[in-house]
């Protein structure tokens, strides 16, 4: 028998529809050019640097030992298990390199309020909403990116934008994701039974699915933008945005 908690996560992704998505769809059907679509990689680049930090946040407000685990190995993963070089930072912007766009040109972009939106509702929701919300949020968010990492991988393949060897970040998400997914969710399949602990994890899968998908898109309907910004540095007193070659 399915649990209940699991049956609630499928209806909300049935419903999401993901790969209906217009970002996705005009992949597939050819009608995302190449020059859009990078650019609005390069904004992805800005949710990906900073997805780990309301991870962290949220660590420190769950209560017991058994939710921090699978929450603080994702935000060990996220950090390439110690060695930067395998970050998720650093294997995104590699992806970037091998499409054309340098950490110079990076730089140069300034956040764009669709992803500032996602990363600030991701900020408010580790903070301040129930713990247990925010792991269903982080949860599905993860569960969804599996499907979309698969996606985002076979069109860049199929438009030829790369071959099949040089698609790295999003051929390792398609499964690492699911993984993450569970991890999330694990210590919440117990609580689902509760009718106020299920009404937050309810609330969270339902959160992560929208403000997510959304982002995608919010992201697409921006495609042709082209804003430049003047200073470096991080976006915003949160992000901590920084390229590499500056860290120390």
């Amino acid at each position: 028998m399915t649990h209940p908690m699991k049956a609630a996560i499928l209806a909300i992704k049935e419903r999401g529809r993901a790969m209906e998505n217009p970002y996705f769809a005009a992949l597939r059907d050819g009608t995302f050019s190449r020059e859009d679509f990078v650019e609005t990689q390069i904004q992805f680049l800005f949710a990906v640097v900073f997805f780990s930090r309301p991870m962290m946040v949220l660590a420190a407000r769950l209560p017991r030992n058994e939710m921090r685990v699978g929450l603080l190995e994702n935000v060990h993963d996220e950090h390439g298990d110690g060695n930067l070089t395998t970050s998720h930072e650093r294997t995104f912007l590699e992806l970037l390199s091998r499409l054309g766009v340098e950490p110079a040109e990076i730089e140069k972009r300034p956040l764009w309020p669709e992803v500032r939106a996602f990363n600030t509702t991701l900020t408010g929701l580790s903070l301040m909403d129930d713990p247990r919300t925010g792991l269903a949020a982080l949860g599905m968010i993860e569960d969804l990116f599996s499907g979309i990492s698969g996606e985002l991988g076979a069109s860049i393949l199929a438009r030829g934008w790369l071959a099949e060897g040089e698609i790295v970040h999003y051929a390792t998400h398609e499964e690492l994701d699911q993984e993450h997914a569970e991890d999330f969710y694990k210590p919440l399949y117990p609580e689902f039974d509760h009718p106020v602990a299920g009404y937050q994890i309810e609330q969270g899968l339902e959160l992560g699915a929208y403000i997510f998908l959304r982002m995608y898109r919010d992201l697409y309907e921006a495609r042709a933008r082209r804003w430049v910004r003047e200073i470096g540095g991080a976006h915003s007193a949160a992000d901590g945005w920084r390229l590499p070659d500056q860290d120390g």
